[in-house]
């Protein structure tokens, strides 16, 4: 992880993000990486070893915003279920004189005993027995996403496929990582 080796792909200045059609964008960089991640990789001339070698690469890690998070993961950001652990488990609830939607039941993240759990006068009067939500591997998630469609660009039809309760989608796309 040394400086000279860090690269930025990618830096979308400007008054409106793309939003989901950083997909559109991110496609080449996307289409790269594809052939320089296979067995063989690209192969290369070394100037300085005089020599050819196969020339790999991946993505170790992106560094993005929160609203970026959404846009390149697809996951819903806001809304009722926009809790990146809990998914479709997420409490929540609507505060109408302030017009907010916030994230409740967080204990449940605390251990077994926590003295938290059992303080029931600060929370609505109940205790939280529950355990934190299960982990979902990369198969697990992408049921999820597998059957969601979406229609880049700006104007009718670009709203992605809503859940079954409609409060709010849960995935907006499929990332396109």
């Amino acid at each position: 992880m040394k400086r000279k080796f860090i690269m930025m792909s990618v830096l979308i200045p400007g008054l409106k993000q793309p939003g989901n059609d950083i997909d559109v964008h991110l496609k080449s960089l996307v289409d790269d990486l594809l052939l320089l991640w296979k067995e063989e990789g690209v192969r290369v001339w070394d100037a300085h070893g005089e020599e050819n070698f196969n020339l790999r690469a991946l993505i170790f890690v992106t560094i993005n915003d929160w609203p970026a998070l959404s846009n390149l993961s697809g996951q819903s950001n806001k809304g009722y279920r926009a809790c990146t652990h809990c998914l479709d488990e997420t409490d929540s609830m609507y505060l109408k004189h302030c017009r907010k939607i916030v994230y409740i039941g967080h204990r449940r993240f605390l251990p077994i005993k926590h003295p938290l759990r059992k303080k029931h006068a600060h929370y609505g009067g109940k205790t939280d027995n529950r355990t934190k939500p299960k982990h979902r591997c990369g198969k697990t998630i992408f049921e999820m996403v597998k059957d969601v469609k979406v229609v880049f660009g700006k104007g009718p039809g670009s709203r992605s496929v809503q859940s079954e309760d409609d409060r709010a989608p849960l995935w907006k796309k499929k990332g396109i990582f």
